[in-house]
């Protein structure tokens, strides 16, 4: 994952505001001068044994990428299992 992300961005950051479920994501795309920033709103569900995260709103400060974003999540269900194997790490980071 992380040489497609070096072949996409030059640069990424991400942090994680637990208390209020929310990531924020800047990247700065190959070719442009300036970077996007992403905001997403998460919910995490158990099921069980399972561990869901789902990405309730994603807003961008670009407007064209956040109503591509916007169109994409309407046909889209943002929620992604995660492997068991590391659920309760990620639980300890995003809950």
């Amino acid at each position: 994952m992380d040489e497609q992300l070096q072949k996409v961005f030059n640069n990424v950051s991400f942090s994680v505001n637990a208390n209020k479920q929310t990531m924020d994501l800047t990247v700065l795309p190959h070719g442009e001068t300036t970077p996007i920033s992403f905001h997403l709103n998460y919910k995490l569900v158990e099921n069980g044994e399972e561990t869901e995260i789902i990405v309730e709103k994603v807003a961008s400060d670009r407007i064209w990428v956040d109503e591509i974003v916007q169109l994409w999540l309407e046909k889209r269900n943002f929620q992604y299992r995660i492997p068991q194997n590391i659920s309760r790490i990620v639980k300890m980071f995003l809950k």
